[in-house]
């Protein structure tokens, strides 16, 4: 893996959101208080959003050093 090959890391990102997902998703057929809404509301729901604008960043951030990477190889 080269140094800045952001593929695996946002793959796992993806990953543990969908886990995390599931996770929310059991968790909330046995506790569906009002203390779990709360914590979901608090806690879990604002992940995903945020999770998104992170990844687009470092989709973009990938293109920026592949690009780099490209006019290197191309001066050598």
């Amino acid at each position: 893996m080269r140094r800045w090959d952001l593929t695996s890391a946002t793959s796992k990102m993806e990953l543990s959101l969908k886990v995390l997902d599931a996770a929310c998703d059991d968790i909330a057929e046995r506790w569906s208080d009002a203390t779990n809404r709360r914590f979901m509301e608090t806690y879990v729901a604002p992940v995903a959003p945020e999770l998104k604008v992170l990844l687009d960043a470092v989709q973009r951030l990938a293109e920026v050093l592949a690009n780099a990477e490209r006019q290197c190889r191309d001066e050598r």
